[in-house]
C-alpha cells in the first residue's frame, strides 16, 4: 500500500497516515471488506514503527471505518459512507489552489502544471497497479 509519508512537514507521521488512510476509504480506492496490510507488513513499506500503525488502526476502527477480525486482520469496515463528487472536490480545493498559488509564483505555466499532474497520475497508477 503506497503511503506518502513526510517526516520533515511538521505533520505528525500517524496524523499523515491516518489521514491517507482515511481519505481512501471514504473516497472509495480502499472498498468496503477489503484487507488492509498487517500491522507489521504495513511498518515495513512505510518505514515506520509498527506501534504508530497499529495506533492508526485503533483510531479508524473508532470512526467506524475499519474493523478488526481476530486472526484474519483488519478490513475496511462493510458500512462506510463514501464521499460524494462535491466532498471529493471540496476535499482537494485548498491542495489545488496551494498548487496553483505555488506554480504562479514560480512562473508555472498552466499547461506545464497540468503536464505535471496527469505524470504523477500516471506513476500514482503503475505504482497501485502493482
Amino acid at each position: 500500500m503506497l503511503l506518502h509519508l513526510n517526516p520533515s512537514n511538521g505533520v505528525p507521521i500517524y496524523r499523515q497516515m491516518l489521514n491517507q488512510l482515511r481519505d481512501r476509504i471514504l473516497g472509495g480506492q480502499l472498498p468496503s471488506g477489503e484487507k488492509l496490510p498487517s500491522v507489521r507488513d504495513l511498518s515495513i513499506t512505510a518505514e515506520v514503527n509498527p506501534l504508530t500503525v497499529a495506533k492508526v488502526y485503533q483510531f479508524l476502527e473508532r470512526e467506524g471505518l475499519v474493523e478488526t477480525r481476530r486472526g484474519t486482520g483488519t478490513f475496511v469496515a462493510s458500512r462506510v459512507k463514501t464521499f460524494t463528487p462535491s466532498e471529493r472536490r471540496q476535499q482537494l480545493e485548498p491542495l489545488i489552489r496551494q498548487m496553483v498559488t505555488e506554480a504562479t509564483h514560480l512562473g508555472v505555466s498552466a499547461e506545464q502544471t497540468l503536464q505535471w499532474v496527469e505524470a504523477e497520475f500516471s506513476k500514482n497508477q503503475k505504482r497501485n497497479d502493482t
